[in-house]
């Protein structure tokens, strides 16, 4: 087995997709997906590293424990975890919202990465070291936009569990850290407007929105041991734009 146990949540993601082909540590890489992971399998064809893909509904805590059971049963503990996984970006005022919409992002955003780490964590505490990345959004800094009460409220709880823990592990050489891009473009703008798309871009002082390849090599260094020394840390992207 491979020294290295990656496991991407949310791999059939842009980002994850990107990521994946930009590991080039030897590795075992478990890729996880909802709907479709035609592409990661068009993925594995043309990358040195071994790919797994594992299906799960983040919505439902029994999937998200079968899928831990899978991971321990045939791969072993995963020392190096990317959190990426969230519901489509989409603009609905506070007034509009019901208890749902906090709930699915709730489950896919927040509850699937508590899971995971409660069981994977103590494990990674015992070999004593261990890398986590978890995907955040420049709505934690400064002011938010309007209209995204329901994602902005899960981000900023996904900042406290990162901050928590890369606390309460910190003696047991576990780097948790987070990153915080600004505007991305990819499928998880698929239900906002074009013209906010394009707005967000133009007032940018670059004139235009983060690529996928302005992402990746931030998370590849912190799941490489040129992050031993960064813990707790939350890294904005934003290429310059105040958000």
């Amino acid at each position: 087995m491979s020294k290295n146990i990656v496991l991407i949540i949310g791999a059939s993601s842009d980002i994850g997709l990107d990521l994946i082909k930009n590991i080039d540590e030897e590795a075992l890489i478990l890729a996880h997906y909802n709907n479709s992971n035609e592409k990661l399998l068009e993925l594995s064809k043309t990358i040195k590293n071994e790919l797994i893909t594992l299906q799960s509904d983040l919505v439902k805590e029994e999937e998200i424990n079968k899928l831990i059971s899978t991971i321990e049963e045939n791969h072993g503990t995963p020392n190096k975890i990317i959190h990426l996984a969230a519901p489509k970006f989409e603009n609905i005022r506070f007034k509009d919202i019901s208890w749902n919409n906090f709930q699915n992002d709730i489950d896919i955003s927040l509850k699937s990465i508590v899971l995971l780490l409660s069981n994977f964590l103590p494990k990674l505490a015992k070999q004593k070291k261990g890398k986590v990345v978890i995907m955040l959004s420049s709505v934690v800094m400064n002011v938010p936009p309007k209209a995204l009460t329901q994602y902005t409220t899960v981000k900023y709880a996904l900042l406290g569990l990162v901050k928590s823990l890369a606390s309460e592990y910190s003696d047991k050489n576990i780097q948790i850290n987070s990153i915080s891009p600004s505007m991305v473009e990819t499928k998880f703008l698929d239900n906002i407007n074009e013209k906010l798309v394009e707005l967000s871009a133009y007032n940018h002082p670059l004139k235009r929105n983060a690529k996928v390849e302005d992402i990746t090599p931030i998370i590849k260094m912190l799941i490489s041991n040129e992050s031993d020394y960064i813990n707790g840390v939350n890294i904005p992207i934003t290429g310059g734009g105040f958000f």
